[in-house]
């Protein structure tokens, strides 16, 4: 799925409650109530009530282990409180839930329903926790090291391999940890807790999930809003078309916009200019480390460059300054390639044990099992030909940014079985769904969320421009439309988004 790395570095864990693993204590599916962590980034946790969803590690196994989920319950804000609770499902696959949710939830949109969020099978909180100190690693190491090269790939699939063996020596059914067992845990969840309907609102992968609940386990769902869409018929090679499709909508609004166009004229041909000219001969700059303060060594290859463009779309301040950059950068402007070289530093997972980490364990189960399979090495590289034509083929025959090398995780050391085919199909549904994409995001994209609607019979699209990745928590206009969806599903407002526009681009970076 999108990103397999997010903005860790800022976030610091004070106090994880991590119980026992629990061995046959009763009743299954169950609710064991449990005090809230403590968490810097996840202030609203301290209002929110706690505890373990309790559920079999494999349901096709009657003698399978118990895992333990963190649940946590964010009450409403609005005295008049609806009965019918949000759930809301992360993305990744594998990100923090209670750290992803707290942008919803700062947005405070959503004040009349309850906000349900439970960390998936495999991630930070839950029990177990798959995590891989050797891929955190290995990504800090990366950052001094080419983006695509023989001697990176085999680094990389060195602290795969390791992450495998660890997790395969604790005793977790690796194949297990996927859609459709998270999907059943979001059904029991429901049923423990009691709620006799609720909303699904799913972001990135979590969109992708929730369909998967759509289908398999569709009773109790009055509505549901799938942020950030990722259809049910992806698989990796739409990485490259997904990135292809923001780029182009980055560099044409800039095109578009008098002030832009005047400051950084041809700038789609600049960026791809860079591109080469940095694969062929890369640039090394040092930096203050984000995450220790200390000087870090950074390299700016092609790939990189790509890399971090494509991940400039989680945050609206940094597409805005994108232009900017990529001047400054093509100019020499120290105060650009600093900032590049920062903004790639403070995305590497910071270097500590007890720090937020990926769930490698689900987010390598589910790419492995649901998207892996459906495209041949082949169908990638052909696919990123087709996006990037103009770039080098050191770039278009692997995966783009973070899904570099999954052909070779998931053929040659992860191993899980494939997914039924008919994962693949779009979901037929009557469920009311209020679908939502940003013109600028290079992970999902518009056509994906066409793709999703296809068979949903009861299905709006929005899409608003300027903004990247997790729309909702960055756009009044997406989050008006959100809260009139939820008041009446089968009429929501969706008006303001006719009169929107992407955002001024910032001023250039300083010489």
């Amino acid at each position: 799925m999108p990103s397999l790395r997010r903005l860790f570095f800022a976030l610091v864990l004070l106090s994880i409650p991590v119980p026992a693993l629990a061995q046959g204590n009763g009743m299954l599916p169950r609710f064991e109530a449990a005090p809230c962590p403590k968490l810097e980034g996840a202030e609203a946790l301290a209002d929110a009530t706690c505890g373990y969803l309790v559920v079999p590690e494999n349901r096709s196994r009657p003698d399978a282990r118990e895992i333990r989920l963190m649940v946590a319950k964010y009450p409403a804000r609005s005295p008049e409180k609806r009965p019918d609770p949000i759930v809301y499902l992360a993305g990744g696959p594998g990100d923090i839930a209670p750290l992803e949710v707290n942008g919803l939830i700062a947005a405070d949109f959503i004040r009349d329903r309850d906000i349900v969020v439970m960390s998936q099978r495999g991630t930070m909180f839950s029990e177990p926790a798959l995590t891989c100190a050797s891929i955190d690693i290995f990504a800090r190491a990366a950052l001094g090291l080419r983006f695509y090269s023989e001697s990176t790939k085999r680094a990389h699939m060195a602290a795969t391999e390791d992450c495998h063996r660890k997790l395969v020596a604790t005793g977790a059914d690796l194949a297990a940890y996927n859609s459709t067992e998270s999907a059943a845990d979001f059904a029991d969840l429901r049923k423990v807790l009691g709620h006799a309907v609720w909303n699904v609102y799913g972001t990135s992968y979590g969109s992708y999930l929730a369909q998967t609940i759509m289908r398999d386990h569709p009773e109790g769902i009055r509505s549901v809003v799938l942020d950030s869409v990722l259809p049910t018929t992806y698989s990796v090679p739409a990485n490259w078309r997904n990135a292809r499709a923001g780029f182009d909508n980055l560099f044409e609004a800039c095109a578009a916009d008098a002030a832009c166009n005047a400051a950084h004229p041809r700038l789609q041909e600049t960026f791809t200019g860079l591109v080469n000219k940095l694969e062929a001969e890369p640039l090394t700059t040092t930096v203050g480390d984000p995450a220790t303060g200390k000087d870090i060594d950074v390299m700016l290859d092609g790939g990189a460059l790509v890399d971090w463009l494509r991940n400039q779309n989680y945050a609206v301040p940094l597409l805005r300054a994108a232009p900017g950059r990529i001047d400054g950068l093509a100019a020499g402007r120290p105060a650009a390639i600093a900032a590049i070289a920062r903004d790639r530093a403070a995305r590497a997972p910071p270097p500590g044990p007890n720090d937020p980490a990926l769930g490698y364990g689900l987010a390598y189960g589910v790419s492995c099992r649901e998207d892996y399979p459906f495209a041949t090495p082949d169908e990638l590289a052909a696919a990123g030909r087709e996006a990037f034509p103009d770039y080098p083929a050191s770039l278009q025959r692997e995966g783009v940014g973070s899904w570099a090398y999954i052909n070779e995780d998931c053929r040659d050391i992860w191993k899980v079985p494939a997914a039924p085919e008919a994962m693949r199909q779009p979901v037929a549904s009557a469920i009311p769904t209020l679908l939502i994409s940003g013109s600028f995001d290079t992970l999902t994209s518009l056509a994906g969320a066409k793709a999703a609607a296809a068979r949903l019979s009861r299905a709006t699209i929005i899409s608003i421009p300027g903004i990247g990745h997790f729309v909702s928590p960055n756009s009044p206009c997406a989050q008006r439309a959100i809260v009139s969806f939820l008041a009446d599903p089968a009429a929501p407002d969706t008006s303001c988004v006719a009169g929107l526009a992407p955002p001024t681009f910032a001023a250039p970076d300083s010489p």
